[in-house]
């Protein structure tokens, strides 16, 4: 139709006409480009505040978990601390009922919490760009460097503890077998256990540090997220 209109008026030399037929062909145009970015950028953004919703969710669920770990681990502290007394005073003489409350509680180091879902599958399928604010990303990208690096000190710290902890790991699978005098002098001498439980309460100390450190680091990701939310 527009073009049947506009060769008429080339024949008839209507001028005015054919400019004002361009001038309508061209800003439909536009105004349809417009609009198709306008539809992208829309669509853009639904997904954006799905993503976001996803990222709270996730970091939530695992900054719960390190306040968890937390929680969990301060008391015990104490409790090693009291064994390692207990062991340097009198070992022979040791209660037997606090040593398996130790074991059962305090020689336990915690894991390391993991990389959010939602984050990972972002950073797979190249959609990060769709997350707008730069303070999100930097400190998405920011505690996502910070987790690695945790997960990968923890695994060498456990590594390189094993051997100097070994006299407390054989004790306590000597304890349901034998005599508490018994067990101890079999799994390792009085010096032993000294060293070894006085390592392992720096391990217990310094992963409660690290737990902390990175829960403040779940807590800016999530701060950033609840403002990005829509009201």
């Amino acid at each position: 139709m527009i073009l049947r209109r506009i060769t008429k008026h080339v024949k008839d030399q209507n001028w005015f006409a054919v400019a004002l037929d361009f001038f309508i062909v061209v800003a439909g145009i536009l105004i349809a480009f417009q609009i198709t970015n306008w539809s992208e950028a829309r669509s853009d953004a639904v997904r954006e505040q799905k993503i976001i919703e996803r990222l709270h969710s996730d970091f939530e669920a695992l900054g719960r978990e390190v306040d968890e770990r937390i929680e969990f681990m301060e008391p015990l502290v104490g409790l090693i601390e009291d064994t390692k007394q207990l062991i340097i005073n009198d070992p022979t003489d040791a209660d037997l009922e606090r040593l398996k409350n130790f074991y059962e509680t305090a020689f336990t180091l915690p894991n390391i919490s993991g990389q959010s879902d939602t984050y990972e599958q972002l950073i797979s399928s190249g959609d990060m760009n769709l997350l707008a604010n730069d303070q999100l990303l930097s400190e998405l990208v920011r505690h996502a460097s910070f987790t690695d690096q945790l997960l990968h000190q923890d695994q060498v710290i456990r590594e390189w503890a094993r051997p100097y902890i070994a006299s407390i790991v054989r004790l306590r699978s000597l304890l349901d077998a034998l005599p508490m005098d018994e067990a101890i002098t079999e799994a390792g001498s009085k010096a032993d256990f000294i060293v070894a439980i006085g390592m392992y309460e720096s391990l217990f100390v310094g992963q409660l540090a690290v737990q902390k450190a990175h829960r403040e680091s779940f807590f800016k990701v999530i701060e950033i997220l609840e403002q990005e939310q829509s009201p």
